[in-house]
């Protein structure tokens, strides 16, 4: 490894994204020198350590919260780590130690541009929820029904028996037969999503009451949305977690240019009383799928996001319903495995994906796919650097 090379103030007066990308920080944080020094020292490590350049902010972001939050890693132990990639909050949550950090991916490695895709043209299909959708049409039947694409408030038909743009009121008929999600076809992590449904007289807007005249004005006010039918999942999981809870399944696939597909790892994101409808944020839990059997093990209560870290509380028993998690086993898991594989032969020039994915009563259906997923909440159950096809698709080094 490199020694660092300390940033100096010629290198702040020069870069106005860094002097951007500070100014927003501040803003959303506390505006003080010790907090600014951190994030500039941070901005300069992700550069010197080869990082693409549009997750510069990211990790300065992450590691100047990571560094003023307490991971239970002493302050003077931090640089440690950081010098290696690795925030600390890492530690708690997947058991990293300076004896086994070298089992997980860096995030210099993850964010290097040798481990992005080459082509641009490829990165667009992923990049826009209804680019997926026409990419994956030969997989339709994995996938929720997409009722409309929503383009400055109007509701152009996509899988609809309409020669025609919408109207409110083909929507409101759509609710009379089960509950819509609205999702934006850019980003993640359920930012700006909706589920909207028709119950007794009037209607629900994210589980809050609403009328026939909010879903109308909700629906006028949206641009770059899908409408599809929400995935309700598995009874097994209903059952487990509560009527309203989500269960989403997230795969990792490898197209191996020797031995063909892949699935590297299997995480499931269970919902509670307290998580909301969106599932990377406190209150979520996650645990690993045995790639074997389909049985959840290692059940983990996610929490922290608050203080801009990560925890974990181990757990055994779901909090609302008492159910054992580690009984459960995915229903239909050899068809989910050949799904999984399937697609990823059929975007063997990705040869990395990572789908989201609600387990139904009648089988899988995929709700997005990146090809350059993330694999934090995956790492505590498969730590990303012992499986061999994971190497063969990055590159990676030890630190």
């Amino acid at each position: 490894m490199e020694p660092e090379r300390k940033f100096s103030m010629t290198d702040w007066m020069n870069d106005s994204a860094m002097q951007e990308s500070l100014k927003k920080y501040l803003q959303k944080t506390d505006d003080n020198p010790e907090r600014a020094e951190k994030y500039i020292r941070f901005y300069q490590l992700a550069k010197q350590n080869g990082v693409v350049p549009f997750r510069f902010a990211r990790i300065a972001e992450e590691y100047t919260d990571d560094y003023f939050a307490n991971t239970g890693v002493a302050q003077e132990d931090k640089e440690w780590y950081y010098e290696r990639g690795i925030p600390t909050f890492k530690t708690g949550w997947y058991g990293l130690t300076k004896e086994n950090y070298n089992d997980y991916i860096s995030d210099f490695d993850f964010y290097s541009p040798k481990n992005y895709l080459k082509k641009p043209q490829l990165i667009k299909w992923f990049d826009y929820k209804l680019t997926t959708y026409y990419v994956l049409s030969s997989y339709r039947q994995y996938m929720p029904r997409h009722y409309f694409f929503i383009e400055e408030g109007e509701l152009v038909p996509v899988d609809v028996d309409l020669q025609r743009y919408g109207k409110p009121e083909d929507v409101l008929d759509i609710l009379q037969k089960g509950p819509i999600a609205l999702k934006s076809c850019v980003g993640g992590h359920g930012k700006g999503f909706y589920k909207v449904e028709h119950k007794n007289e009037g209607y629900m807007i994210n589980d809050k009451e609403a009328g026939a005249s909010d879903v109308i004005n909700l629906l006028s006010s949206l641009d770059n949305y899908i409408l599809t039918e929400y995935g309700v999942p598995h009874k097994v999981f209903r059952d487990a977690c509560g009527e309203k809870a989500f269960a989403v399944l997230r795969t990792v696939s490898v197209f191996d240019k020797d031995d063909g597909p892949q699935i590297t790892a299997i995480l499931i994101r269970l919902g509670t009383s307290t998580s909301g409808l969106v599932t990377d944020y406190d209150g979520c839990i996650n645990a690993g799928v045995d790639l074997k059997t389909g049985r959840i093990f290692n059940p983990l209560l996610r929490g922290g996001d608050s203080e801009g870290i990560i925890t974990r509380t181990s757990l055994k028993h779901h909090p609302d319903t008492g159910v054992d998690l580690e009984t459960l086993i995915v229903p239909h898991f050899d068809q989910l495995n050949e799904m999984t594989k399937n697609i990823s032969a059929h975007l063997a020039m990705t040869p990395y994906l990572v789908m989201d994915i609600i387990p139904t009563d009648d089988g899988f259906e995929i709700l997005e796919i990146n090809s350059h997923g993330q694999v934090r909440n995956l790492e505590p159950f498969f730590p990303f650097r012992k499986n061999k096809y994971n190497l063969r698709a990055f590159e990676t080094r030890d630190w």
